[in-house]
């Protein structure tokens, strides 16, 4: 796969050197050099401000270990819209899944999608930088009941950096699924209040939940979150709530809260194995 990618982007490269070795100008005399424009002092110059910007950033935010010992006391949206949920489960655990789960209530009557500030609010559980956006993002296909045949939803979603782990960035990773496809790649934008790059303070709202009219639709319509070290690019449970907040969210659970037969107790992570427990202390039952 290394050696398709590197033929990738010496063929790109290579491309690039010869348009720009023979483009034309618009007046047919000019011939442009766009290679020398690509790696001109301005844009050298905007690269690396880039690459500064993110690594102030970077070392700005606490080691991991700093939300082990203080607990956020924002979750991801306000528990009274929550409807169930589950916590992260892990490799140890009969039926894994790499994220924590929060499911909506469904409102009494559709809210229209120009509406955007009446959907439910979506906050940033720390301070940090947004890492990431994405506005139209396509997942699997699966079965649709109410369609009575397999679509490939697509979802939005926003990521921020909250920590540093063993020099890398820790991110906190909200995948925003209305387990829909609507079929307009702008559709979601309106949804998403923040841009990469902008520093976000815990309890900024940065994003709106969609649910669609449909009822359907709207008792699918969740947030699956988790943490991420970026260092190994591995998937880890998001155990940086308080006892409150875990208490609450776990009176919600019902039926999603069981492992198998088993009832999960309050938590954010079930059966983690030692990489996914963000603070470094091993495999934990719970945490």
């Amino acid at each position: 796969m290394k050696s398709d990618l590197s033929a990738c982007c010496l063929a790109a490269f290579g491309f690039v050197m010869f348009w720009a070795t023979t483009a034309v100008g618009q007046d047919g005399d000019t011939t442009r050099n766009f290679a020398a424009e690509l790696t001109s002092p301005p844009a050298l110059n905007q690269a690396g401000n880039r690459r500064r910007q993110r690594n102030r950033q970077l070392q700005r935010l606490p080691d991991i270990s700093s939300l082990n010992r203080n607990k956020s006391d924002r979750f991801v949206v306000d528990l009274d819209v929550v409807r169930t949920g589950h916590p992260y489960k892990g490799t140890d655990s009969k039926k894994p899944h790499t994220g924590a789960h929060v499911y909506f209530r469904i409102p009494d009557k559709p809210i229209p999608a120009r509406n955007v500030r009446a959907f439910p609010a979506i906050y940033a559980v720390a301070d940090g930088y947004v890492s990431r956006i994405d506005e139209y993002f396509k997942l699997r296909p699966i079965f649709n009941r109410a369609l009575g045949k397999r679509i490939a939803n697509h979802r939005y979603g926003v990521t921020l950096a909250i920590a540093r782990k063993d020099g890398a960035a820790v991110n906190f990773h909200y995948s925003i699924e209305p387990m829909i496809d609507p079929g307009d790649p702008d559709f979601y934008k309106p949804f998403i209040l923040v841009k990469r790059g902008q520093r976000v303070k815990k309890g900024d709202v940065i994003a709106r939940m969609y649910i669609p009219p449909r009822r359907e639709f709207a008792q699918n319509t969740h947030i699956h979150f988790n943490l991420m070290d970026t260092g190994k690019r591995q998937f880890m449970a998001p155990t940086i709530f308080g006892d409150k907040i875990v208490g609450r969210f776990h009176r919600v659970w019902g039926k999603r809260g069981l492992d198998g037969e088993t009832r999960i107790p309050p938590c954010m992570g079930y059966r983690l194995s030692g990489p996914e427990n963000p603070f470094g202390t091993g495999a934990k039952k719970q945490l």
